[in-house]
């Protein structure tokens, strides 16, 4: 069943809200859907079971059913910190962390980034960004959109996660790094501290197609950063975050189904 985050500004009553715009535009002309279709509403915290009961030219009157008790969000909260990459890898990131379950993804300057998001754009690629994420998001049935933000320096993406564990990927094997598992096992064990999936969540730091700065590792370090190698073979930047997510996912038992 198609699921669509609604504003609360769309309530027109306590159990009425009306749909005008993209959403709108999706339901009546991509879906075709008429009066008596169902679709699940998200609005604010709270999943509807809704059904179409109106369409006009411009707009439709969805009616709110019951509450849905089905919720697919992660109790770990992941942060991608993502070095911006060239073209449209940064679209399919968007669209992959929002399938896995991240909560947040922060794009930031890398001092290796080639490619460039001009100030007088910035408020524009932001709109674009956020539209893909709340349409990934309702593709894969999650219960919150994933916030997109802009940085323009790594320190001012670190900053927005200062309450994080940060785990950074290097490809730098030469150098003894531990393995992601190694730091993974550090993470949910040392100090005798409860689960990471407890604390207030974990933020993964990924740079651009040109690698970290060194003066960026010397800085994620110094903000405790816990550096490591994901084996071998080399990942794209588009691929590591992504990697990363699903792994610690599976390994605070988030890929299970409530019951």
């Amino acid at each position: 069943m198609q699921r669509y985050f609604i504003d609360k500004e769309c309530l027109i009553s306590s159990n009425v809200a009306q749909i005008e715009g993209d959403d709108f535009h999706h339901m009546t002309r991509v879906m075709r859907m008429e009066p008596g279709d169902q679709v699940y509403a998200v609005i604010g915290d709270d999943v509807w079971l809704a059904e179409i009961v109106r369409i006009k030219s411009d707009c439709l009157d969805l009616h709110l059913l019951e509450q849905s008790m089905r919720q697919a969000e992660p109790t770990l909260r992941v942060t991608l910190i993502q070095g911006l990459p060239k073209g449209e890898k940064i679209d399919l990131v968007i669209r992959q962390a929002s399938e896995l379950g991240v909560s947040r993804l922060v794009i930031f300057q890398a001092k290796r980034s080639v490619a460039k998001i001009p100030e007088h754009k910035l408020v524009e690629r932001l709109a674009r960004y956020r539209k893909l994420a709340k349409e990934a998001s309702e593709q894969s049935q999650r219960a919150s959109i994933v916030q997109v933000h802009y940085a323009s320096s790594l320190s001012e993406a670190v900053a927005l996660a200062r309450d994080d564990s940060l785990v950074v990927p290097y490809e730098a094997q030469d150098q003894g790094l531990p393995s992601l598992k190694q730091v993974l096992h550090d993470m949910r064990s040392q100090d005798s501290r409860e689960s990471v999936a407890d604390q207030v969540g974990v933020s993964v730091v990924v740079g651009p197609e040109g690698g970290f700065d060194l003066a960026e590792i010397d800085e994620l370090m110094a903000s405790g950063g816990r550096l490591c190698t994901l084996g071998p073979r080399i990942l794209r930047t588009e691929t590591v975050g992504v990697v990363i997510s699903a792994i610690l996912f599976y390994e605070f038992d988030q890929m299970v189904v409530a019951k």
